[in-house]
């Protein structure tokens, strides 16, 4: 793109450029130049526009007798005056008595040729208009133009033809230069062209040609440095400019070239302080006479302001430099900052990369204002600025579509798993799942359907479906309404756990929060599985084993198929509870690092077991309700006649025990029988009657 330097891309250079020579125009200093003005004030008092040229020609021997070191023209001469006698020739031309009329007008002065000896009286130039068309008079400059090295012609802006003034006066003056100012693609005249080209020729510009004349010289001696830049050698000062002989002018902040109304210099009695030595420049800033040009610092200036500009320009040497190694460093400096943000990007993720992006563009917006407040040389720092803004607005497009990909993968992976919200949270920080396994402290829960080998020997494999989906549903929303992580299905039960893949201070709380929850839905669930099912195989009952400790978390599996799960001691133990929950007659066991996490709820202790697989005997607790339940004076009492009964086995004593246990029956109306008499090993063969839990 910058190589191609579409119109867009050179606009925003271009206003970076105006701004900063208003942010540092040039001090306006005393220069050798002075502006004879044809304004409105003088139009109004000498007459529209043309003159005579019998003015013009008083106006040049005044200027010349104040000592002008030369007088230009920023006016083009092109037509014979019209009070010449070949102008009123014109104007009599089929009129009666063209003869005698004619005789008289040949006894009228030619103007003309009055302006044509105060020209050649003066050290003055004329300017001419280069033109698209092969028009006008040929090209005979007076001046010569030598070159050392290549000949930079090709290079100059090239036109076909010129319009000159009158041959007698181009003959009568000093010098002649093109008053052509080539304006950016926005209209704005930023440089001036001290050297153009008519066909194969190249001709000097208006404003180099005064500075000729000025200094006495006989002609302009080119250079090309082979740096990509020209010297123009203009009597006593060498000019830079770039391969197209165009100088970059450094505007001042308020013109450093006085003027003069033109009337005033006509005007008996003038101060002619100021011109002995000076360059006079004649032009107009009349808004009808249309010379009125816009560059960065105003909207409407007159063409001879511009002229004045670059000859002093050229008289204090500070006009500004556009490098030709510059686009190829400013290509680099994009390049390598594009490169840098990318990296950090993808190594520290898009606020590095946005970090080193805002770096980069202060980075070229420093070097470039250093570059012109300190060597006036124009470096450009939009490119670097437009290059790191894409490149970062691309990657944070790619990020954006990986971040959205990596939630989507996330949201995937665990909406059969977690709930709703779970899902979400972990979608926006993926970052805290470590796929690959990592260890952590959860609660397993195990639950699974009493006699379910019973039933699924009475069922079709359609009837069989029907009823597991009905009992797992409500089950596994259980789970998830306690935002925990369904593990697996296992036919006949589930597999389930918390604090994984996102924290969960309450995990045990909320473990056993689900397996209340679960047991109080098989009302509802043998509710609407009497609908299907035949009386004798209802009501259906559930058992749940919960342990809490550390286990390790994460896909397991090959490397074509995995699961999220977790592995460890602790899982085996919640296993081995929910069987013991059959053993006991109660719903729900949960081992001692479960009761201690949620020491709140309505537990009572069973004692100890022995687990295979396990070193020793492992606490084991029946679960019966919440806090609610915990606190009500039926479960205290409960309790205390449990604890009665544990004390009793504990100390071995029969009749104690017997005592402990009708204590136990009459405080739980029958409803933990099946517990107290397994613990106190009287229990029979079988599950003993369903478990109701204390309201």
């Amino acid at each position: 793109m910058r190589l191609a330097d579409p119109a867009p891309l050179e606009a925003i250079r271009l206003a970076w450029f105006d701004q900063v020579q208003r942010w540092s125009p040039r001090p306006a200093e005393p220069v050798p130049v002075r502006i004879v003005d044809i304004d409105e004030a003088s139009l109004a008092r000498l007459g529209q526009w043309p003159w005579p040229r019998t003015l013009l020609a008083a106006l040049t021997r005044r200027l010349d007798q104040a000592g002008a070191a030369a007088v230009v023209f920023d006016i083009l001469f092109a037509e014979p005056d019209r009070w010449s006698p070949e102008g009123a020739r014109t104007l009599i031309r089929g009129t009666p008595n063209e003869a005698a009329l004619a005789e008289l007008v040949g006894r009228l002065p030619d103007p003309d040729g009055d302006f044509a000896a105060a020209l050649a009286a003066t050290r003055s130039v004329l300017g001419m208009a280069l033109v698209g068309e092969a028009a006008g008079l040929p090209v005979e400059t007076r001046s010569g133009l030598a070159f050392v090295g290549a000949d930079p012609t090709p290079e100059l802006h090239r036109f076909a033809g010129a319009t000159r003034g009158l041959p007698v006066l181009a003959a009568a003056a000093r010098g002649e230069g093109a008053i052509n100012a080539v304006p950016d693609r926005d209209g704005v005249i930023r440089r001036l062209p001290l050297l153009l080209a008519v066909g194969d020729r190249a001709v000097p510009s208006l404003a180099a040609e005064a500075l000729r004349v000025a200094q006495g010289a006989a002609g302009h001696l080119v250079r090309n440095d082979g740096d990509g830049r020209l010297l123009v050698r203009i009597g006593n000062l060498i000019v830079p400019t770039d391969r197209r002989g165009e100088a970059w002018l450094h505007y001042a902040a308020s013109p450093d070239a006085p003027r003069l109304a033109a009337w005033r210099v006509l005007e008996e009695g003038w101060s002619a302080e100021g011109m002995r030595g000076a360059i006079v420049l004649v032009g107009s800033s009349a808004v009808g006479l249309k010379d009125l040009r816009t560059t960065p610092m105003a909207t409407a200036v007159a063409g001879v302001d511009i002229q004045a500009e670059a000859i002093a320009n050229m008289l204090l040497g500070v006009t500004l430099a556009r490098p030709a190694w510059a686009p190829a460093a400013e290509i680099a400096y994009a390049s390598l900052i594009a490169l840098l943000l990318i990296a950090l990007g993808a190594w520290r993720g898009l606020a590095a990369g946005a970090v080193a992006a805002a770096a980069g563009i202060a980075g070229a917006g420093v070097v470039a204002w250093t570059a012109f407040d300190g060597d006036r040389m124009l470096l450009d720092p939009t490119f670097p600025t437009l290059t790191v803004a894409a490149v970062l607005l691309v990657q944070s497009a790619i990020l954006y579509q990986r971040t959205e990909a990596e939630r989507r993968r996330v949201r995937t992976a665990f909406q059969h798993y977690l709930s709703p919200a779970l899902v979400e949270r972990l979608a926006a920080r993926p970052d805290r799942l470590e796929l690959g396994g990592e260890t952590r402290t959860l609660s397993v829960l195990f639950c699974d359907i009493r006699e379910f080998s019973r039933r699924a020997e009475a069922l079709d494999p359609q009837a069989l479906t029907t009823f597991v989906n009905a009992v797992m549903t409500p089950l596994s929303e259980a789970v998830l309404a306690e935002e925990g992580t369904v593990d697996k299905f296992l036919g006949d039960g589930l597999m389930a756990f918390w604090n994984a893949p996102l924290d969960e201070p309450r995990h045990a709380a909320r473990a056993c929060a689900a397996a209340l929850a679960m047991v109080a839905r098989m009302q509802a669930v043998n509710a609407a599985l009497a609908a299907t099912l035949p009386e004798r195989m209802l009501p259906v009952a559930v058992g749940i084993g919960i342990g809490t400790g550390e286990c390790c978390v994460g896909n397991f599996g090959s490397a074509r198929r995995f699961d999220y799960s977790a592995l460890g001691e602790t899982v085996n133990f919640a296993s081995r509870f929910e069987g013991l929950s059959r053993h006991y007659g109660v719903p729900v066991i949960i081992g001692e690092e479960t009761r201690s996490a949620a020491p709140h709820l309505a537990t009572l202790e069973i004692g100890e077991a022995s687990i295979r697989g396990a070193s020793r005997p492992v606490r084991i607790h029946a679960l019966l309700g919440d806090a609610a339940l915990a606190q009500s004076p039926s479960f205290r009492a409960l309790r205390d006649v449990h604890e009665v009964l544990r004390a009793a086995l504990a100390a071995g004593d029969g009749d104690a025990v017997a005592r402990a246990l009708a204590a136990c029956r009459g405080v739980d109306d029958g409803r933990l029988v099946r517990l107290h008499e397994t613990m106190a090993g009287r229990a029979g063969p079988g599950d003993g009657p369903p478990l109701r839990l204390p309201v």
